[in-house]
């Protein structure tokens, strides 16, 4: 007897061997409690019910017969299962006759008409069969007759369904094999026309998206020849498939919403408006059986799918668990069967006990049925039995053999029956299916067990799978004792950086878990994204399933998991994790999920999917690798590749693999690293070695062939050597150096002394000073020392931390935090994070300060920037103080310093200076720079401009000479470096600039006397006398508006560039609002920039004493403070002169105690007398093109008379103001004229001034 038959001999239900592996096995039935309806279904459509509001669900019809499945592709879209058998039942061929052309009435047949003798004596035959075949499940199989019988006697309408039938059960209940049974044995009395049964799984349409393959697969299975349909899991019915079958069962007609045609048997939506020849625009039931079977109970039915759909049922049968009675009977008939199988494959007369009768029941499970007793006697028993055979001689006669369970041992065991020495050898099944499963490929655990502890590193993972094996060992001991199994979920989640072993553990697990029973194939299924999401919609759920189908019996491995749905606008990866989560429940036992990917995205990926983490409660951390573990994965490595490392390279390679694993940056590459390493070493080798190279050493790998970067000691007196200036920087450097020799030396003997500190640090300081470059000398020294792995460096401001879209600045800073781990982030301008006050900076600083926390003693943070603003910086975050203790202060440069970087940069450009001119014009220009430097000046980047500049000046120079020698060419002349100054000003009169001044001979009194002191020290000066230097040029303009004061200061600024006091002419003019700011530390700021803009010039602030007005915390006084330290700071560069009125400045002098000392040239701007007001007016006029006549000039002069004893005169803005209106006014009166003279349009008459 061949195989096939004994199994259809053994169990006659594997005929549909995957169908009930998947659905279970028949349990009895417990009578329904509720009704639903009040009448039997009648011959009239108007008997059913009406329909509820859309409930629903998408998928593909699963049509199969009795034998071996295949899948069958329908346009991409939908697929059926058949069956080359016809006794399976299941079967997908379509009806080729058709009833009309706009209704799925392909498949409709006419009912057989029998008489009820007739009818009840075939079905009594039915009954009588299917209890010789089943067993113990009498009452189901009257319950099932019943509902087929129903029909018959109340002959629903041919557009009905024949009848609705609800099977409630859990899998591996029998639900499947009790529908196929019936629909096999009614066949065969003629009380059914064919023994075909259409499979539609409701799961596989989870989405509205999915509808109309739903349709489509539905038009399928009610147009086939069979007179059964089954629709499995309908509790995952979605709403819409839902109403659609609640229409079909109600009222026998499903009336589509769109256009659909037939093409070729397939149902698709009609791409233009025409009405078609094939065209089908309803559904009709067409007289089939409607089976749906569900592992819910018929109240989560209800609740699920309604009362409507309720009362469209007329039979529900509920199936009970087999009692132990069923079990050991059925099992009994099992074993009776596999002894004739083994007896006609074998040749052996096998006989057992009691004991093993009961070992074998106790296999059953309630999710799997008797097939898991099935596959026990097939992958175990069978197994040990033929490699007995294979082992042992047996004699030709026949032999006999026992078969028995050893409770004390755990172990079935063997004896052969009839030894005619007397002696009775008894053999381990154990043993016997252990070399069994080596003999045949097969693995045992021992062999899992041993790959598992070869493993390098990974120990926590190793328990994990131990654990596993042991809860397995214990459940199923519960089990035997009679207590309640229960199955622990093996979804795992393996969270790591890349070659931490995730795919190899994987592999491992799944044939260990083969090994111990947890899994009935133990195949890896390997997919990534790309697998499981589809390109278009509706078609990611079915891919998905599709891949979740092939790894059944299996591990589903997703690597990089965390790709599938980064977050929730990801449409198609939802879809894909929700068709996940469903099969991981509706599956439950029968396949294990693992993802895989990195710690943080894995986390960040659970959290977008909350579903997901219920249903992975295991996750594993692969941590990376250690230098040592690395080392052991490298000589295994290159032993596999048929190479040894020799001892000298060890040394290397623990320096090279410690340097490359920086905990936190997930770039390592751990194990991949090491593969690497060993090929790259292996192909420098075939450089080396050559024909002549004895064989012994041809296989060796030695320190050469890895290249490994050799490091110089580092010296840190020989790089601060290189350093100008900076000596307190330096101090603190070597400070640091010898606390770490310290500690090192405290390792070395022993010593455990704690003198932990935070190494992060903050240079304060202007541009230029040298920071960046102490920087690196720091990570030198770090990494010199051991304390940072790699020491580079990662340089960045606020544009490469913040973002530009709100909660991208978190994964941004993190990113560039990352790449810096094993070395040092130096933030440059970090105060800029807290400046604008706005949300983004502050996530940057919250981020950065959590980071430092998780990192610690992986990198070393430094922040930069001027000294109060990072002062002020420092403010802004709690934790900032505390983790960066270390704050160093780098001065500007001096003059000697910035001449001696001058002298290092010409050096390093291959120049040199050509006398000692040259040399003394460089120093002065040094000390002329440091004396008008600011802090933006930019110190040592101001030196690199200028040494830049004078590169150009002598390449200007040298390339006109028409004979140059090689020393020429690269020589500095002092007049590269001071251009004479070929617009030299001529001397500056200043009785010239006051002679178009009117008036106020106080005032130009000053400025002479002012001029002349000026010119007394230049003389002093050029005669090497002492300069009193000391002396504040600082103004007060005190006076009422328009009379000069403007126009004055101008004047000094003017006179100040010439004189070579400034050296500008610059003249900034601005108020209260040019200096002060609307919100609070914004000010000093603000007014900084003003300062800074009139910096070698004249800073005019008029109406300054509008800054005092307001209460004490006016922001006016915080301008002020500011003004007072910035005019000290800069007292050779800057002169500032404040106006308003006499009184009003007198007042703003008292706000300030230093201003008064700081002001103490105060001039007095007298109001003009009539006389010069006339003046100014006639001038104006003149000035700009006009004559007044005699009469406007009498006119003006009264009324300028008048004006002045008023308290809101103007002094010359009342002038300006008379002037413009008189403009207006005779440009109005002229334009009236006609033939205008030239005399006409520059004449102002009496009429045209008026008083304003």
């Amino acid at each position: 007897m061949v195989m096939s038959k004994w199994l259809k001999l053994i169990l006659p239900e594997y005929v549909l061997y995957q169908l009930v592996k998947k659905y279970g096995f028949i349990r009895k039935r417990r009578r329904r409690t509720h009704n639903y309806q009040n009448t039997p279904p009648q011959s009239s459509s108007n008997s059913r019910p009406s329909t509820v509001p859309n409930q629903a669900s998408n998928n593909q019809t699963s049509s199969c017969a009795s034998g071996t499945c295949s899948t069958n592709r329908n346009n991409n879209t939908s697929s059926k299962k058949s069956c080359s058998n016809n006794s399976c039942g299941l079967n997908g061929s379509s009806n080729k006759s058709s009833k009309s052309n706009n209704a799925s009435s392909g498949g409709s047949k006419k009912p057989i008409s029998i008489n009820k003798a007739a009818l009840d004596s075939k079905l009594n035959n039915v009954r009588t069969t299917m209890r010789k075949e089943l067993l113990a499940q009498n009452e189901s199989i009257d319950e099932m007759i019943i509902a087929f019988k129903r029909p018959f006697l109340t002959k629903p309408g041919a557009d009905q369904p024949r009848n609705s039938i609800l099977i409630c059960g859990h899998q591996g209940s029998g639900r499947s094999l009790l529908v196929l049974k019936m629909v096999q044995n009614l066949y065969k009395e003629g009380l059914l026309s064919s023994a075909g049964i259409d499979l539609v799984s409701m799961n596989l349409y989870p989405t509205t998206s999915q509808k109309p393959l739903f349709l489509k697969d539905l038009y399928k299975a009610l147009k086939s020849s069979g007179e059964v349909i089954v629709f499995n899991n309908i509790e995952q019915a979605h709403r819409d498939s839902t109403q659609i079958l609640i229409e079909l069962i109600t009222t026998g007609i499903y009336q589509f919403t769109e256009r659909y045609e037939d093409k070729n048997g397939d149902l698709v939506v009609t791409s233009d408006g025409v009405l078609k020849k094939n065209a089908v625009d309803i559904l009709e039931s067409n007289g089939k059986y409607f089976i749906f079977m569900t592992s819910s109970s018929e109240k989560s039915i209800l609740e699920k799918l309604g009362v409507v759909f309720m009362r469209g049922i007329y039979d529900v049968i509920i199936m009970d668990e087999y009692d132990l009675n069923e079990i050991l009977l059925i099992t009994t008939k099992m074993l009776k069967d596999f002894i004739i199988y083994v007896k006609e494959t074998l040749g052996f007369t096998l006989t057992y006990t009691t004991d093993f009768k009961d070992y074998c029941a106790s296999k059953y499970k309630k999710n799997e049925g008797f097939i898991a007793i099935h596959s026990f006697m097939l992958d175990s028993v069978y197994r040990g039995i033929s490699e007995y055979k294979v082992r042992h001689s047996v004699a030709d006669k026949e032999t006999s053999i026992i078969i028995n369970y050893d409770k004390d041992k755990d172990d079935m065991t063997l004896i052969e029956n009839g030894h005619t020495d007397g002696e009775i050898e008894v053999f381990s099944m154990k043993t016997l299916i252990a070399k069994s499963n080596r003999a045949n490929n097969g693995v045992s655990i021992e062999d899992v067990k041993a790959e598992l502890q070869s493993v390098i590193g990974l120990q926590k993972v190793k328990d994990f799978i131990l654990d596993l094996e042991h809860n397995l060992e214990i459940q199923r001991h519960r089990e035997e004792k009679g207590q309640k199994m229960t199955s622990i979920s093996g979804h795992m989640i393996f969270t790591g950086n890349p070659g931490t072993g995730k795919t190899m553990m994987a592999r491992i697990v799944s044939k260990y878990l083969k090994a111990i029973g947890m899994l009935s194939s133990g195949h890896l299924r390997e997919v990534s994204r790309s697998d499981l999401v589809g390109q278009y919609v509706g078609h990611t759920a079915k891919q998905t399933h599709e891949v979740i189908q092939s790894a059944m019996g299996g591990i589903l491995f997703i690597d990089e998991a965390y790709a599938l749905c980064r977050d929730k606008h990801d449409i198609f990866g939802l879809e894909a994790v929700d068709a996940l989560v469903k099969a991981i429940e509706d599956y439950r036992d029968n396949f294990i999920v693992i993802l895989a990917g990195y710690t943080d995205e894995m986390e960040q990926f659970l959290k977008n999917n909350p579903g997901l983490k219920s249903r992975f409660p295991n996750i594993i951390e692969f941590e990376d690798y250690s230098a040592l573990e690395m080392l052991e994965i490298a000589k295994n490595t290159a032993e596999s590749k048929g190479y040894s490392i020799t001892p000298e390279c060890e040394e290397g390679l623990v320096d090279l693999f410690e340097r490359s694993q920086i905990p936190g940056r997930n770039d390592s590459g751990n194990g991949r690293m090491v593969r690497n390493v060993i090929e790259a070493a292996i192909l420098q080798q075939s450089r080396r070695i050559t024909k002549d190279t004895p064989t012994d050493e041809m296989s060796l790998l030695l320190v050469d062939d890895f290249n490994f970067e050799t490091f110089e000691k580092f010296d840190l007196e020989q790089q601060l050597s290189t350093i100008i200036g900076l000596e307190g920087v330096k101090d603190f450097m070597r400070e640091q150096q010898k606390m770490l020799i310290a500690n090192q030396k405290r390792q070395a003997m022993g010593l455990t002394v704690d003198t932990t500190q935070s190494l992060n640090m903050i240079f304060t300081g202007n541009p230029g000073t040298g920071k960046t470059t102490i920087a690196r000398v720091v990570a030198s020294m770090f990494k010199d020392m051991g304390l940072l792995k790699s020491g580079h460096l990662v340089e960045v401001d606020r544009s490469g931390l913040v973002a530009e879209y709100v909660g991208h600045t978190a994964k941004k800073t993190e990113a560039v935090f990352r790449s810096a781990l094993g070395g040092i982030l130096f933030v440059d301008e970090a105060y800029a994070l807290s400046n604008n006050h706005d949300s983004f900076g502050k996530e940057a600083i919250d981020t950065l300060v959590k980071l430092i926390e998780d990192y610690r003693g992986q990198i070393l943070v430094i922040l930069a920037g001027y000294k109060r603003e990072m002062k002020d910086f420092m403010k802004s975050n709690s934790g900032l103080q505390s983790r960066f203790a270390l704050v160093i202060d780098f001065p500007d440069y001096t003059a000697p310093e910035l001449y001696a970087i001058a002298r290092k940069m010409i050096d390093a450009k291959g120049l040199f200076l050509a006398n000692q001119r040259a040399d003394d014009a460089l120093k002065n220009a040094m000390e002329q720079a440091h004396h008008t430097s600011n802090e933006a000046s930019g110190n040592g980047r101001m030196v690199r401009n200028f040494i830049e500049k004078i590169l150009r000046n002598q390449s200007a120079r040298v390339a006109s000479l028409e004979h140059a020698t090689k020393e020429m060419m690269i020589s500095i002349e002092s007049s590269d470096i001071q251009k004479e100054d070929t617009t030299k000003q001529e001397a500056y009169d200043l009785e010239a600039q006051f002679a178009p001044i009117i008036g106020l001979n106080q005032v130009k009194d000053y400025i002479r006397s002012l001029a002349a002191r000026l010119s007394i020290q230049q003389q002093r000066k050029q005669m090497g006398l002492d300069v009193d230097t000391r002396q504040s040029l600082h103004m007060i303009f005190a006076g009422n508006p328009g009379t000069g004061k403007t126009m004055m200061a101008r004047t000094i600024a003017d006179l100040l560039f010439h004189m070579g006091v400034l050296r500008s002419d610059k003249f900034i003019e601005t108020d209260r609002a040019g200096l002060v700011a609307g919100y609070v530390g914004q000010t000093a700021l603000k007014t900084t920039e003003k300062v800074m803009e009139a910096m070698d010039g004249v800073l005019f602030i008029d109406e300054a004493y509008a800054l005092a007005q307001g209460s004490h915390h006016d922001f006016g006084r915080e301008a002020i403070d500011t003004l007072v330290k910035l005019m000290d700071d800069h007292r050779d560069r800057l002169v500032v002169i404040l106006a308003g009125y006499s009184s009003n400045m007198k007042q703003f002098l008292q706000v300030n105690p230093g201003l008064k000392s700081r002001f103490p040239n105060i001039i007095e701007f007298s109001d003009y007398e009539a006389l010069e007001l006339m003046q100014i007016a006639e001038g104006l006029y003149r000035s700009k093109g006009y004559e007044l006549t005699q009469q406007a000039k009498q006119k003006l002069a009264f009324i300028l008379q008048e004006a002045s004893t008023k308290e809101w005169f103007g002094n010359g803005r009342y002038v300006r103001n008379i002037y413009e209106a008189s403009i207006n006014r005779q440009s109005l009166r002229l334009s009236h004229l006609i033939g205008l003279t030239k005399q006409m349009l520059i004449t102002i008459d009496h009429q045209d001034i008026v008083e304003v």
